[in-house]
């Protein structure tokens, strides 16, 4: 599966670049599954996605799981946003 990055370059999509954000987003946050975010993310991709997609599809996946039960998902998700933010 390719992906297109910001500058207009396309290269194979780096599943270990996805999961150093993923990784960051949920560190030290209690009732988030990473592999959940990753998992339920991954369906949404494909092929000659953008790299700015990724992040967003990511952060939409995150928003959607927050609920009262899991309200650390807000953390998940505003952690994405400024990773894409200042990235």
């Amino acid at each position: 599966m390719k992906v297109i990055k910001r500058n207009g370059r396309t290269e194979e999509l780096d599943i270990s670049k996805i999961k150093k954000y993923t990784n960051e987003a949920v560190l030290g946050l209690s009732n988030v599954s990473l592999s959940e975010l990753e998992v339920d993310a991954k369906i949404q991709f494909r092929d000659m996605i953008t790299t700015e997609e990724i992040q967003q599809t990511l952060i939409k996946t995150a928003v959607d799981k927050i609920d009262i039960d899991r309200p650390n998902w807000t953390f998940v998700a505003a952690r994405l946003f400024l990773f894409d933010l200042y990235h």
